[in-house]
């Protein structure tokens, strides 16, 4: 696993995947190259927002990140061996604000690391990245899943935001989305379509929270969750168990917010 990468793409593409990544990589149960369990100690640590080994690196001026965020949330707890799993995680969101000179002051903890460390930069591009920088992490273009170039079907658009703007927290609201979508489980075109909606509309929610603090892990999660959907029925999976796995992620666990 490389020590260091760049994710290039949306906010809610970079996010998501950032979020597979760091939780895959202290995850107790980790299959199919580093792909979380859900259920270890450490997956549920990081799904509360409570993981010791998890960091979030943010600006402390509106300048952007600097020499200062990069020494107090980076440089300073790399001195100090994970709490109790194998990686410290750095997630430098919003990563294209480093000045240069944090980037210089940087780059001596990315060209030496020490064998715990590992290192998330999202940006929406990767311009402002020094050549030092760049030529020490491995660049990741992240696609974006859903797919704006056309109009869509209109009652598609209205479930898609009851589903993503609900107030519904339990299982049986689950159930009562299953039923309004379940007419459409038969068309393969337009049960991609809704998830595409659903993903966007969580995208943008993501992408407006992250202009001032860090998104709740539930909408991360549920990008990812319709992310995994879409691959399972791509692969001609059971329609029916797919979209009632995604549901019970979305309400079934008593999380869902608004």
């Amino acid at each position: 696993m490389s020590h260091a990468r760049i994710l290039v793409g949306s906010p809610a593409s970079t996010n998501a995947y950032a979020t597979v990544l760091a939780k895959g990589a202290n995850c107790l149960n980790a299959v199919n190259n580093d792909e979380p369990c859900e259920q270890c100690i450490s997956c549920k640590l990081f799904n509360s927002g409570n993981h010791p080994d998890t960091f979030y690196v943010t600006k402390s001026k509106l300048t952007g990140i600097g020499v200062d965020d990069v020494r107090s949330q980076i440089v300073e707890p790399m001195g100090t061996k994970p709490f109790g799993y194998k990686y410290k995680v750095f997630i430098i969101d919003k990563s294209e604000t480093l000045t240069p000179a944090a980037q210089s002051a940087l780059l001596k903890t990315i060209e030496e690391p020490a064998p715990y460390g590992f290192f998330l930069f999202l940006a929406p591009h990767s311009h402002n990245f020094l050549p030092t920088i760049l030529s020490r992490c491995h660049l990741h273009k992240v696609r974006d899943n859903t797919n704006t170039s056309h109009t869509h079907n209109p009652e598609l658009a209205t479930l898609a935001n009851e589903i993503v703007n609900a107030k519904y927290t339990d299982i049986l609201d689950a159930l009562t989305f299953y039923k309004k979508i379940e007419p459409y489980k038969d068309s393969k075109e337009n049960l991609q379509e809704l998830l595409d909606l659903i993903y966007h509309a969580y995208g943008r929610k993501i992408a407006a929270v992250t202009e001032t603090g860090q998104p709740p892990a539930e909408w991360l999660n549920a990008a990812i969750a319709i992310t995994n959907t879409k691959k399972v029925l791509s692969q001609n999976g059971n329609t029916q168990l797919a979209l009632e796995l995604l549901l019970i992620e979305l309400f079934g666990k008593g999380q869902h917010l608004q």
